[in-house]
């Protein structure tokens, strides 16, 4: 089972950083994720009831996210001031 082509995963990030002015950065973060390979989730059918319940599991197939943050960096002179 482990050498079975079909079971595959497949990940792709990308990010970047921007600078905004001088000591403030914005940085973008995204991820997207094809999952084939949860071979520990039982096959079948599962009934409405048992997933919100959270009794049985079914493969997601992809997963993905993005992120923004802010970052600053000041000047080592400013802060003895």
């Amino acid at each position: 089972m482990l050498d079975e082509t079909s079971l595959y995963a497949f990940d792709f990030s990308l990010g970047c950083s921007i600078r905004l002015l001088k000591g403030l950065n914005m940085n973008l973060r995204g991820n997207y994720q094809i999952t084939r390979n949860q071979i520990n989730i039982a096959g079948g059918d599962v009934s409405q009831d048992e997933l919100l319940l959270r009794q049985k599991q079914v493969q997601s197939g992809y997963n993905y996210y993005t992120t923004i943050g802010f970052s600053t960096h000041l000047d080592p002179c400013l802060t003895r001031l």
